[in-house]
């Protein structure tokens, strides 16, 4: 019974690798895009009050 586990625990271990390393990216490129969205309204907002002084 212990053979058959040491079988299966590799590549259990491997498809979660897998699912983590997608989700990491997957959160990444969210944060990315969260931080691009949230710079350019306030760039926006501060090039029309500098113009407005």
């Amino acid at each position: 019974m212990t053979a058959k586990k040491s079988d299966i625990r590799p590549a259990v271990n491997e498809e979660r690798l897998k699912r983590e390393a997608e989700a990491l990216r997957a959160n990444l490129a969210k944060r990315k895009q969260q931080q691009r969205s949230r710079k350019e309204p306030q760039n926006d907002s501060v090039v029309t009050t500098e113009s407005d002084d």
